[in-house]
């Protein structure tokens, strides 16, 4: 028997079948199925917005604080506040576009994100010290200038750390957890939910070596 496809096919099985009979908690970890490539699409889209949330704040932030400590140089300033919210504008489209039409959705190009979060963890923790060493060297003399710069500098520093976080920790995180995301994601939205009803119980593998699940 194929590792990859432990079970036989099995078309027209329910939903639930897939989702919470003993086949489906018992089924390796290795197998293939549609649920599961569903499910790490879920989870590449998810790490995107969940980055571009983080980073767009983070972004955002840094532009209102060019505002109110360099209002004398507007092209810095707008155009941080321009792409903060535009990055904004991409996470909210993947969540009310992107989410919804998962079962639809092909999959993105393939992602670069660690697959664990560890592997995030680590990877940001390198980018901190490898940019955030000689951006504390740059700004240091801020501590001498006053509360106000002082202030500005530890914000610079704690906006730094959400977006490089935002950007690896984030999309691992959500890799990671693909398919406890997208079960959760099937309890709170019916819609989506029901599709995949109907999808369970119509799909079928031409080659008839792949199962709709398990997920």
């Amino acid at each position: 028997m194929n590792y990859n496809h432990p079970f036989p096919a099995t078309p027209g099985q329910p939903l639930a079948y897939w989702l919470e009979s003993d086949m489906a908690r018992l089924a390796p970890v290795t197998s293939n199925s549609v649920l599961r490539d569903m499910a790490w699409t879920y989870g590449q889209w998810s790490g995107f917005a969940a980055a571009m949330a983080g980073l767009g704040a983070a972004v955002l932030g840094g532009g209102l604080l060019a505002l109110v400590m360099m209002p004398g140089t507007p092209g810095l300033w707008i155009s941080l506040l321009l792409a903060g919210m535009g990055m904004l504008g991409v996470c909210a489209y993947i969540r009310r576009v992107k989410l919804p039409g998962i079962v639809r959705a092909k999959q993105p190009l393939t992602s670069r994100a660690p697959g664990k979060t560890s592997s995030g963890v680590g990877l940001a923790a390198l980018i901190v010290v490898a940019v955030g060493a000689p951006m504390s060297l740059a700004l240091g003399g801020w501590w001498s200038q006053g509360p106000g710069p002082a202030v500005s500098l530890v914000l610079v520093a704690l906006l730094f750390l959400l977006g490089t976080a935002s950007v690896f920790v984030a999309p691992a995180w959500c890799a990671q957890h693909a398919r406890q995301g997208f079960l959760r994601y099937l309890g709170k939205n019916a819609a989506v939910r029901q599709e995949l009803e109907a999808l369970s119980l119509s799909w079928y593998d031409p080659s008839g070596s792949r199962n709709f699940g398990p997920l």
